[in-house]
């Protein structure tokens, strides 16, 4: 039975002051007469949530829709905050702490199909690394940038992430995290040739049971699967000339079961999924030696 939700702030995050009460106090409503609501900043729409180390110019994207108790008119401004987190295994250490990166004005939202406050954040990984004082030489896939949002009310109140609970900031409907980890990948924008590896695996022993991966070269495309036992890997061999080259996952009956790697031509992994991978494209990251 689907839920239904009102659009309306309810007091899964308000905060309850309870005074003292007398004999003659209805109890129920002396607690709602003193609830103090809060407000949300919602996502509502994930466009991009990674970058691509290869491309300057990929983006983290997201939709934002504010609610407060007044439809919106408590908003003041939201505060965007940036630090980086280097995850390199060398000697050196090249993390940024938490610097900010602009103040969103509540004229900068414009009236979403709700009656609500909204706007599209969006950043690229150049304006990422220069807001950190990065070069692109000191980010690889890993790596990962991450935003915090502070939003700021017309009453003087904040909230961020650590002023929510679960409910509020991971559930379906609220999705107000306020805090956004960005990781940065290496997806080459060309295939990179040589011979890939994968090997396939399965928890019960008696195969993929129709699942399969499929990679395509050049529009040749050839599947790779376990028609029984636990293990099996396979050797693919890309030309130096391939213009397009793609691994899909197709799902079977008992994907519960299955788990994969691919590894690219300079031994490293490209891609590890499962239990239950994805179903479609695989996101290959290879970066550079």
């Amino acid at each position: 039975m689907m839920k239904h939700y009102t659009k309306y702030i309810i007091p899964f995050f308000a905060f309850f002051l309870l005074l003292g009460c007398t004999e003659k106090d209805n109890t129920v409503d002396k607690v709602f007469q003193d609830t103090v609501y809060g407000a949300i900043l919602r996502t509502t729409q994930t466009i991009s949530t990674s970058y691509n180390a290869f491309d300057p110019s990929s983006l983290f994207s997201i939709m934002l829709e504010e609610q407060d108790e007044e439809m919106g008119n408590l908003l003041a401004s939201v505060d965007v905050y940036i630090s980086f987190e280097d995850n390199q295994e060398d000697a050196m250490d090249k993390s940024v702490s938490e610097v900010l990166l602009i103040n969103i004005p509540a004229s900068d939202f414009t009236t979403g199909d709700n009656g609500l406050p909204v706007i599209q954040f969006e950043r690229s990984l150049a304006e990422a690394a220069s807001a950190v004082g990065i070069s692109d030489s000191d980010y690889s896939g890993g790596d990962r940038f991450i935003y915090r949002m502070v939003l700021n009310l017309t009453d003087g109140r904040s909230y961020t992430n650590t002023d929510y609970g679960g409910t509020v900031s991971n559930s379906s409907f609220f999705r107000s995290p306020l805090i956004y980890y960005v990781g940065v990948n290496c997806t080459p924008i060309t295939p990179i040739p040589g011979t890939y590896s994968i090997d396939l695996q399965d928890s019960y022993g008696d195969g993929w049971n129709g699942a399969s991966i499929v990679v395509t070269i050049d529009g040749v495309a050839e599947s790779y699967t376990l028609d029984s036992g636990s293990s099996g890997s396979f050797s693919i061999s890309v030309p130096e000339d391939t213009e397009e080259l793609s691994f899909v996952f197709n799902s079977g009956d008992w994907d519960g079961e299955v788990t994969f790697q691919i590894y690219a031509p300079n031994g490293e992994i490209a891609s590890e999924q499962g239990p239950s991978p994805g179903v479609g494209e695989i996101p290959l990251s290879i970066c550079p030696d």
